[in-house]
């Protein structure tokens, strides 16, 4: 009996103790849906998220713990692991206690997020419909059809908007970077497009995978040749974007510049601007406090980057704009990559 007694009791344990580790795994970061939007100067957020098991640490301290406690449940954290965090801008301590900065939404407040930002894109997408269209007209009449999308959404929903609300510097500034960093439970559905800025932030690519375009040395020296000349005059970087339908073999751009005037293109625009800020700000003042994120600014942030993929979902659906080739086969439409690349004179932001 008494064998019998110690062989239950160790069961009982070694129960527990799997329990016990099952309670404190965490799903893969990949997992995630997390969306960056920052200016670089070093490393980027990820860069440190990824590395051992910084995820893990930052999952965890969603509620402050001290570095004792975290090894006493488990988690492995070292010193120099808690220094790099707090270096990169991930986590601070009040009180003794470490917590994470960057917002981590669960399951039902990343479904409480999405739900609310339809309800708002759906308003706004209702009052500025008659505006999308002319402003698809506008670009028509430039001759750019073909980049309509990647007007609609890197130079007005991502580029002018944020003018009218914050830029990265006015969010947070940390080693590295600057702006918001943020993680929800899962990918939206839906496409959820980027932008990409490169030389004075003046020569813009739109993707939904950003290794569609030439590594960012050469769309930099691109930018650079295209603000002092017009054209790419270096034969060695003409041959690296002839292949993207970036330039033909002369040098000359084969993509949209534009140029600030006011015309009926720049009219819409900052009509649509005004309308979208306006409409978001009446509805983001609560986020914050809903959500447990520490700064309005990057409530607003994160509320807005659920808006503005809603309405490009909207206006998907209605097909007042279509999705580029390149979107739809990078290999095969590889040399159409122009039609998702545009250059603005003075920089997209000024």
């Amino acid at each position: 009996m008494k064998c019998k007694y110690r062989l239950l009791l160790c069961s009982t344990v070694l129960f527990l103790f799997t329990t016990i580790q099952a309670q404190t795994q965490i799903r893969p970061y990949k997992q995630w849906d997390a969306t960056q939007f920052i200016a670089v100067s070093g490393h980027q957020p990820e860069d440190y998220v990824r590395a051992d098991n910084n995820w893990e640490i930052l999952y965890n301290l969603r509620t402050p713990h001290t570095q004792s406690e975290l090894n006493e449940m488990g988690i492995k954290c070292s010193d120099s692991q808690i220094l790099l965090l707090e270096v990169g801008g991930l986590i601070s301590r009040t009180e003794g206690k470490w917590r994470s900065v960057i917002p981590i939404l669960d399951q039902e407040q990343t479904s409480s997020l999405r739900r609310m930002s339809k309800e708002i894109a759906k308003s706004m997408y209702a009052k500025t419909k008659t505006d999308f269209i002319s402003l698809t007209q506008a670009i028509d009449e430039m001759g750019f059809k073909e980049n309509t999308l990647s007007f609609v959404f890197s130079y007005l929903l991502d580029g002018r908007m944020w003018t009218k609300m914050v830029l990265f510097d006015d969010i947070d500034n940390h080693t590295g970077w600057s702006g918001c960093y943020w993680v929800l439970y899962e990918p939206r559905e839906g496409m959820k497009c980027g932008t990409n800025g490169f030389g004075d932030q003046n020569l813009i690519l739109t993707y939904l995978d950003n290794k569609i375009a030439p590594r960012s040395r050469v769309m930099s020296d691109c930018a650079d040749e295209i603000a002092k000349y017009g054209k790419i005059k270096d034969p060695q970087l003409i041959s690296q974007l002839t292949p993207y339908g970036l330039t033909d073999n002369t040098g000359k751009v084969l993509f949209p510049i534009i140029k600030k005037r006011q015309d009926r293109f720049h009219q819409i625009t900052e009509k649509l601007v005004n309308t979208i800020s306006s409409e978001l700000k009446n509805n983001s003042g609560n986020v914050a406090t809903r959500y447990g994120i520490n700064n309005e600014n990057k409530a607003m942030v994160i509320l807005y980057h659920e808006v503005m993929w809603d309405l490009m979902d909207n206006l998907i659906q209605n097909k007042v704009i279509q999705i580029p080739a390149i979107f739809k086969n990078k290999e095969e439409n590889k040399q159409r990559l122009n039609e998702v690349v545009f250059f603005v004179e003075g920089g997209l932001m000024q």
